[in-house]
């Protein structure tokens, strides 16, 4: 009998299962299986609008959410929303780029306006908007009360900190935070290692976590492309086998098992790509728990309540990004079995057909 697979739709890919039988007059739900491509795909706008570190991009998917056109807003949205979003999210960028270098440009040497800009240069874009709103205000503010001498202010720094910069050098599993504190170890300063703790790490950190995000949709959205096409071209060709008879109804129905191998192959593929993905938030995890455990030892003069706060936040937000990328796994695996079925399937009424 045929079944819909419902665990498929908090993966994002949704096939139609086959009847194993020759004759016994089953009807592949069609109405079902496009109303199941519906739900999969307002999951995937819904994600993007709660995970998404873009404001354009998180306004256009709530806007084709809360659209009381339904499911026609959420496919404008995948099919062109989202990407002319993308692009709005990258001027805006570019914009407050351009911007905070005028700024760094014409700053004092030494102030906090000319710390935090430059900074701030090498981090994540929602770190620009934030400068750019009120970051640099504040930069100002201080400025004026510590006369633009903001980088004497944060000069001591123990031995013990710069070899714990040197263990994220060396072992963080996050590129960008190795990366932030490869550049503080090479100025070999005091003024650079606290910099790193103070501002640096907190942002290579989200730079990290905002590349997982963004290639986790992009991939997301691969799959679900290649998926929805080949289940559109395994229903047509089933539904064409349905309609005909003859060696017309023959070559529909292999049309119709080469699309679902096709399905069986990609959605094994996928989920071999989620569990990779799964291992890198789960690395992430552990090495945040890590910085948690030594945050709580550490007695240097750095602020480690707010990198004890910032690590129990990252472990929680891995270990969740790990345990979708889990579900994702599993749920692309199902898809592959329900497809091999479907093909099985297809070829068992090949066989009774000859």
């Amino acid at each position: 009998m045929r079944t819909a697979l419902v665990a498929a739709i908090a993966a994002g890919g949704i096939v139609s299962a086959g009847s194993p039988a020759a004759a016994g007059g089953d009807v592949i739900a069609v109405a079902d299986a496009a109303d199941q491509v519906e739900q999969v795909e307002r999951s995937r706008v819904r994600r993007i609008a709660t995970r998404d570190y873009r404001p354009e991009v998180t306004a256009e998917a709530w806007h084709a959410i809360l659209s009381s056109r339904g499911a026609e807003a959420i496919r404008e949205f995948l099919d062109f929303g989202y990407q002319k979003a993308k692009n709005r999210a990258a001027e805006t960028v570019a914009r407050n780029t351009r911007y905070i270098l005028d700024v760094n440009r014409f700053s004092i040497p030494g102030s906090a306006v000319r710390a935090t800009s430059s900074r701030v240069l090498l981090g994540s874009d929602s770190e620009k908007v934030d400068y750019v709103q009120s970051g640099l205000a504040k930069a100002q503010e201080l400025d004026q009360i510590n006369d633009n001498r903001y980088e004497e202010k944060i000069a001591a720094q123990a031995r013990a900190d710069r070899d714990y910069v040197a263990e994220l050098a060396a072992h963080d599993p996050g590129p960008q935070v190795r990366a932030a504190a490869g550049r503080a170890l090479s100025v070999g300063d005091d003024v650079a290692i606290g910099l790193f703790f103070k501002y640096y790490w907190a942002s290579a950190a989200k730079l990290d976590d905002e590349a997982f995000r963004r290639t986790a949709a992009d991939l997301n959205a691969l799959w679900h492309s290649k998926i929805r096409l080949l289940t559109e071209a395994a229903l047509a060709a089933e539904k064409a086998e349905r309609e005909s008879s003859g060696e017309l109804a023959r070559k529909a129905r292999a049309d119709a098992i080469a699309a679902w191998r096709s399905i069986d192959d990609q959605a094994s593929q996928s989920s071999v790509d989620w569990t990779a993905e799964r291992d890198k938030a789960a690395s992430q995890a552990a090495a945040w728990a890590e910085v948690a455990a030594h945050a709580r030892a550490a007695t240097t003069g750095q602020d480690w309540a707010s990198v004890l706060a910032r690590a129990e936040q990252g472990n929680t937000s891995w270990a969740d990004e790990a345990e979708w990328a889990i579900q994702q796994a599993s749920a692309w695996q199902a898809i592959a079995a329900q497809a091999r079925a479907n093909a099985t399937a297809a070829t068992e009424r090949d066989r009774g057909d000859q």
